[in-house]
């Protein structure tokens, strides 16, 4: 099958060896489909930089953000990459399109004694980038003296064989991949080095909806997605990313005539202290969201007890970014500061008003946010008011008006069933709310016979700017987690941050409620927490438990 093309596809790739070879590979793939292709050598910052850590130069999507950069801006249509590089978040409008071909997912020793990891001299120096494989084999040997070891696999496997090293431990998929395996010493066991999520898989990245996303496809193993996606699943459900010490490896297999995933994971702790694993059996169906649970189960609560901070104080110097409007961003840091968190405001929406007038013959008045409120003259009308939430009962007491009805929420539905199982609708009910208000509400309440008539008080306008300062930080991965308090502003959100959104695949992200929520996954954005009330008091008490090792109320 091939697609008709006007122009050979660009297929963005970084310049090393072995990249080139995946890239071919990619390559050859689509000319056996009748799809003609190029390559485009671009050269990331962590090529450039060959000397300074991982963790100094940013490490989630280090190898893979100058790729999808330039796949932004047209100059590629795809982009090759090693999956396990990839961050468990990709900017908006890219995603994955193809895992055409794996290899060995092990780690592999390499060493110049010809020595297996048990049996290496005493106090061996071993090579490695890769925390999650130093934490890991220092669980084997205690004694192994850890050297970072960076650079392409030739320079780091001919390092591995000076006198400068005991051994090296590398890629097994790599060192296939360039014919050098039998320079492999010894292959470490899964359940000893729990191998990168998607590591030996390669991944082929696109713009969603293009013609290059349909041509890639083509060369999707349905196999090897299934298997790839369960343990990115993990990796979203923890964040993490180059430098976090994390592991996840899959393996679709027949078990009694059913399609089955056995699943291994490892999380640890990031000064190497501790290391707990995991493994289990499930259906494949089932395979994402058992990992994603998992992952969030582990990071709860595992990572508590290592973090250093004391469980009474979990919010202890958190790096927290704060979106939304102005004032949704100064309720929840006056809440979260004392606690001993180090915010960050991110605006993303502002909120203009639009005044409306209430009819008289209105029999009911319903809010689900405290923004509609400055929208009625409230002096001029009596028609009794049902809404979601103290938030918004404050603003409409503010306003002198006491509210009839008051849904705890989360959420307009329950406002809806509230009235409904009331019998307060009457015959016609006035929503006032956004531009973009979602009509679940309304439509429930007309479902019962109630005239509704939705009136904009508020537009939500997305901010398209962020201060520099606090990008640079968002880009180094320096935050624990992300708040949202709308819809609105999780599309604002996402627009706004851009090819940094990766950067942040190592971030707790909360939502106020389950329509944020619902918002979150619809943007590709993971949700560690809901909110079991929507306000910033809901929001800072979820974080409070999520940091806290507790189960969210939610």
């Amino acid at each position: 099958m091939s697609l008709p093309l006007s122009q050979p596809l660009r297929i963005g790739t970084r310049g090393s060896a072995l990249a080139l070879w995946q890239a071919t590979t990619v390559q050859d793939l689509l000319t056996a489909r009748g799809i003609d292709s190029e390559l485009v050598i671009i050269k990331p910052e962590g090529d450039l930089d060959k000397h300074s850590s991982l963790r100094q130069i940013g490490g989630r999507g280090v190898f893979t953000s100058a790729l999808q950069q330039q796949m932004l801006a047209g100059n590629i249509d795809l982009a090759v990459h090693s999956t396990k590089d990839l961050p468990s978040l990709a900017p908006y409008g890219i995603a994955i399109a193809a895992f055409p071909q794996r290899e060995d997912a092990r780690d592999a020793l390499i060493s110049r004694h010809g020595a297996g990891l048990e049996v290496l001299p005493p106090n061996p120096v071993i090579g490695t980038s890769s925390r999650r494989r130093a934490v890991q084999i220092q669980q084997v040997r205690p004694d192994a003296i850890i050297h970072e070891l960076r650079g392409n696999i030739d320079t780091r496997l001919k390092k591995g064989l000076s006198d400068d090293y005991d051994a090296v431990i590398l890629a097994a998929a790599g060192l296939k991949r360039m014919g050098w395996d039998d320079q492999i010493t010894e292959f470490l066991p899964i359940d000893v080095s729990c191998p990168a999520p998607g590591q030996g898989a390669l991944a082929v990245e696109a713009m969603t909806g293009t013609p290059a996303w349909e041509a890639a496809a083509l060369l999707d193993d349905p196999a090897i997605r299934t298997a790839v996606m369960a343990e990115r699943a993990f990796l979203r459900g923890v964040g993490g990313g180059c430098s976090t010490p994390i592991g996840a490896h899959a393996l679709i297999e027949k078990m009694h005539g059913i399609a089955t995933i056995r699943f291994w994971a490892m999380l640890g702790a990031d000064d190497g202290s501790r290391v707990e694993h995991f493994y289990a059996e499930w259906p494949a169906g089932q395979a994402q969201d058992r990992a994603f649970i998992v992952a969030d189960q582990m990071m709860r609560t595992v990572a508590p007890e290592w973090s250093g901070v004391s469980l009474g104080e979990p919010l202890k110097d958190r790096r927290i970014l704060v979106t939304g409007s102005e004032s949704i961003i100064a309720n929840q840091r006056t809440r979260l500061e004392p606690l001993g968190a180090e915010t960050y405001s991110l605006p993303t929406i502002e909120i203009a008003t639009q005044y409306v007038v209430i009819q008289p013959d209105a029999d009911l008045v319903v809010l689900t946010s405290k923004h509609a409120v400055p929208s009625v003259d409230w002096s001029s009308t009596e028609v009794p008011v049902a809404i979601v939430g103290e938030a918004t009962a404050n603003a409409l007491r503010e306003a002198g008006v006491e509210p009839l009805l008051i849904a705890e929420g989360p959420g307009g539905e329950v406002l809806a069933e509230e009235i409904i199982a009331s019998g307060i609708a009457g015959k016609r009910v006035v929503h006032v709310g956004s531009d973009i208000a979602r009509p679940e509400l309304a439509e429930a309440l007309a479902a019962t016979g109630v005239t509704v008539t939705s009136l904009i008080g508020y537009v939500n306008h997305p901010v398209t700017t962020i201060d520099p300062d606090l990008r640079a930080r968002i880009a180094r991965g320096e935050m624990d987690a992300v708040t949202f308090a709308s819809p609105s502003s999780v599309a604002a959100f996402v627009a706004l941050i851009g090819i940094d959104l990766p950067a942040l695949s190592g971030a707790a992200m909360v939502a106020i409620g389950p329509t944020t929520a619902r918002a979150m996954v619809e943007h590709n954005l993971p949700v560690h927490a809901t909110a079991d009330t929507s306000t910033s008091t809901g929001i800072v008490a979820t974080l409070t438990r999520y940091f806290g090792g507790e189960e969210p109320a939610s």
